[in-house]
Parts: C-alpha cells; structure tokens; sequence
C-alpha cells in the first residue's frame, strides 16, 4: 500500500511539473480550488525555508523510526493505517527533497498553503493516530 501512495504523489508531481506553469493557475473552483505549481524548499506553511539537510534528516529518523518501531506503534487498525500513510507522505516528500532539492506543491485549496498528496498522506496519517487514541485510550503497562 506504502508503494501505491507512494507513486500516487510523485505521479501527480510530475505531472504538476511538465503540464503547470508557474504563475498560471489551472481553475477547477473560481476562487477556491486551482492548480498552482509551488517549489517548496521548506516545510509547512513555509517554515524552515532553504533547511534542506535538516529537513531530509527528520524525513530519515520518521521513516527509519517508523519502520523500526512498527512493531511498538502498531496498536490497532488505526495505528497501522496512520503509519502507512505517515511513511507514504514521508517517502513522497522525502524523494523530491532529496533529487530535487525542493517538494513540489501544486493542490491549491485557498485557505490552505498549497500542498501535495503527500501532505494529505501526513494529514491523514494524524487523524488516524488521533482516531487511535480516542477509540483506543492510551495503553499503559505495570511493571
């Protein structure tokens, strides 16, 4: 599944990359919804502009994190599907900072920052740990 979302947003990247152009948006909504090619060269909401190896650092502990301790973060169905989509929107932004440099954004919702489907992955990802520990509790153990 990691593998589907994976090529779901660098899919859609590229293709954001060879049909949009700068500085014209694609309307799909008047005034809510178009498509705006961004090169992002820093985390959400524009943080951390131009921290490039400290972003690609975080993006390796989540990933590596992620996989080492699935075993220990897998609770539930929520927890398994909340890392899925968390290392699939890691991944996917991971590889553009890696070979680009920068992330493309291009989803233009506009009281949103533009994003990308690996942000709705990240996005989505949260809701699932949130969901996680609202129907599941926090688990404690007694030693």
């Amino acid at each position: 599944m990691i593998f589907v979302l994976v090529f779901l947003d660098q899919s859609t990247k590229w293709l954001a990359q060879t049909k949009l152009i700068f500085f014209q948006s694609v309307t799909i909504i008047p005034k809510i919804f178009t498509f705006d090619l961004v090169h992002n060269y820093g985390a959400a909401y524009g943080i951390l502009q131009n921290q490039r190896l400290f972003l690609l650092s975080v993006t390796a502990i989540v990933i590596f994190g992620g996989i080492f301790f699935s075993k220990t973060i897998i609770q539930s169905k929520w927890s398994y599907y909340g890392l899925i989509f968390l290392l699939a929107g890691a991944i996917g932004n991971g590889i553009d900072r890696l070979f680009l440099g920068y992330v493309i954004d291009f989803i233009n919702i506009k009281i949103f920052p533009v994003f990308n489907f690996a942000d709705i992955f990240i996005d989505i990802a949260v809701g699932c740990f949130i969901m996680d520990i609202i129907v599941n509790g926090k688990k404690t153990t007694n030693n």
